[in-house]
């Protein structure tokens, strides 16, 4: 079981993410966009196993949250999800090492299995 956070400005995707997350043992933090996911993931980094962010968000894109998470903790796993700008998300997440990039709408079984993948390398 790890720690997870998810962070979504839509909340039928958050919800989903987490509920998936949740069945298969971990432990689910949310937040509704990426100003808040920063502000929950600093106040407690060391509890976090995982990141799930997706790109286009209010106050703090997705982008700009890997880039913030990964100048002071490059060890952090980092997965990005996209609806839209899937060749810009793959590209600029693997400019700052996001661990993958997952594309709305994605198929649960997939996304977990990429995720479990993740967390079993760290």
């Amino acid at each position: 079981m790890a720690k997870i956070l998810v962070i979504d400005d839509q909340e039928s995707m958050r919800t989903i993410t987490a509920q998936m997350l949740k069945d298969a043992g971990h432990e689910v933090t949310t937040a509704a966009d990426g100003a808040e996911g920063l502000k929950l993931f600093e106040d407690a980094p060391a509890s976090y196993k995982l990141i799930v962010a997706d790109v286009n968000m209010p106050k703090m894109d997705g982008f700009e949250l890997l880039k913030t998470v990964k100048a002071k903790h490059p060890e952090l796993p980092v997965v990005l999800v996209t609806g839209t700008n899937e060749e810009i998300a793959d590209y600029v997440g693997k400019e700052y090492k996001a661990e993958a990039v997952l594309k709305k709408p994605y198929i649960l079984d997939e996304a977990l299995k990429t995720i479990e993948s993740i967390l079993k390398q760290t």
